[in-house]
């Protein structure tokens, strides 16, 4: 290799390693700062604060314009219930949101310990990209859970030693971040979409 190919490989991995430094502290620090709580007047749900699957932040206002579908659980989910109910819920919104401008579903994972950003986004990617997932610290997350009327389970796994039970329910966040009511998380793709359309007005 010449100099020059040296010198070009070491600032290579050089900005590789800063990268991966910068990509970690700032994991670090969203999780330091959980969901900031407004119920808004809702009687189900309202604000959160949630590190995304880029280490970056996203809130209930960066969706704001949007029907959100909010469902809590995580990629080690307990009778690996979630992947299903996801991609269930993708496909009914792709019924009621054929353009796929106006929904997006929202996964909190309440597995922060495995749930990095790297992970969230493989596993969101995996499913639709309509499935935006993130998480935040425990304490938080259990504010959070109760927020939206869930609770945060650990259960013992034989393959994974620990899973996380899915909330039984997808909440239904409106455009303007109020309730619009629920959807069971183990009903058919028909069944949701049935459901959704008595929530959400048909698009235009």
């Amino acid at each position: 290799m010449t100099p020059a190919g040296k010198r070009f490989a070491l600032m290579a991995a050089s900005v590789l390693a800063m990268a991966s430094v910068v990509g970690y502290v700032g994991t670090r620090i969203a999780l330091r700062y959980g969901p900031t709580l407004d119920t808004y007047g809702n009687e189900v749900g309202g604000s959160f604060r949630l590190m995304d699957a880029t280490t970056g932040t996203m809130t209930d206002q960066t969706f704001r314009g949007r029907w959100m579908a909010v469902l809590f659980g995580a990629t080690h989910c307990a009778e690996e219930a979630c992947t299903p109910a996801l991609t269930k819920m993708s496909t009914a919104l792709d019924t009621v949101d054929p353009g796929k401008r106006n929904a997006v579903i929202i996964f909190v994972s309440l597995d922060p310990d495995r749930d990095d950003a790297d992970r969230l986004r493989q596993y969101g990617s995996s499913i639709s990209p309509r499935v935006v997932a993130g998480t935040a610290a425990p304490g938080p997350l259990a504010d959070l859970a109760k927020e939206y009327h869930t609770t945060v389970e650990k259960v013992s796994d034989p393959e994974w030693t620990y899973a996380m039970r899915m909330s039984p329910r997808f909440v239904i966040m409106n455009p303007d971040t109020r309730y619009a009511g629920t959807v069971d998380a183990t009903l058919s793709a028909e069944a949701m979409a049935d459901a959704l359309k008595k929530i959400m007005p048909p698009e235009k």
